[in-house]
């Protein structure tokens, strides 16, 4: 039996409530000293034991003393001195001394107390392990669902990656890069077209993050005029975004518009274009 499986056997708490016999206590205290593990729990239990007893210690009441005086009171005191005989030293009496005797009904109630503050200590005990098994059951939950929003989430960029590689694959797809514009020079994205399905994916290489109550969108822009091709998401803006079927464009832009996106560009707002190569 390892340490582990030794301290849950709930030995260490018969011992510290004194109901193991004297081989069994000279076991614990043997293994308590070559195991600093059994040595500290012992202690514990020891500790739990003396609080416990400290705890819900009863003090008896006054009129008991009385009552047990009264009664000693009343039996008869015997002053004549006994007969004694040469012999009496090979007598041996009929009668039970009292006092070697002892009342059962002492006994009875130093076994009920043992027994009562060995539940509280064992049920204690077995409640501390049940909230300590609880507590690991949560971090484990915790744990678990940090694994699975992590899996989740690296599972969507894979199939992004997947799915870029299959346009990059794709010669139907024609790239159009958007640069920034003087306002916002850092700001990149890139337009895969499918001209003849009419497709149009966007990956945002590096666009700033929107502020509260705005949203990016992008247009398709033909003979001058802009085509509304689609809001992009208002979180996690980086990556592949499928966007709104484009039939004709020249060029495309990204401009910052209201949530929800608008009718026309705000060119004010604009902050990526690029020109569709032919």
């Amino acid at each position: 039996m390892n340490n582990e499986n030794y301290i849950a056997s709930g030995v260490l708490e018969l011992y510290a409530a004194g109901a193991l016999t004297h081989e069994e206590r000279q076991e614990v205290e043997t293994l308590a000293a070559a195991s600093p593990e059994i040595k500290a729990a012992l202690d514990e239990a020891c500790a739990v034991m003396e609080n416990y007893a400290r705890l819900y210690a009863v003090q008896p009441q006054p009129a008991l003393k009385n009552r047990i005086l009264n009664q000693l009171g009343a039996q008869p005191i015997t002053t004549e001195a006994p007969y004694t005989s040469p012999d009496q030293d090979n007598v041996i009496p009929f009668y039970v001394d009292e006092e070697r005797e002892g009342n059962p009904y002492k006994w009875m109630m130093a076994a009920s107390v043992v027994l009562f503050l060995l539940s509280g200590i064992l049920s204690f005990h077995f409640y501390n392990k049940w909230q300590e098994a609880e507590n690991r059951l949560a971090l484990a939950m915790v744990a678990e669902q940090q694994l699975a929003q992590n899996f989740s989430t690296v599972s969507g960029q894979l199939k992004q990656q997947e799915q870029l590689l299959t346009i990059l694959q794709d010669e139907a797809y024609k790239p159009v890069k958007l640069q920034g514009v003087e306002a916002h020079p850092e700001a990149r994205a890139i337009v895969y077209w499918n001209q003849q399905e009419k497709q149009v994916y966007l990956n945002t290489l590096a666009l700033p993050q929107a502020p509260a109550g705005k949203q990016y969108q992008l247009w398709a822009l033909y003979d001058g005029k802009p085509v509304d091709a689609g809001t992009l998401a208002l979180t996690n803006i980086t990556g592949l975004q499928q966007m709104k079927t484009i039939g004709a464009a020249q060029a495309f832009a990204i401009t910052l518009e209201p949530e929800g996106g608008s009718v026309n560009p705000t060119l004010e707002q604009l902050f990526v274009m690029g020109e569709v190569k032919s």
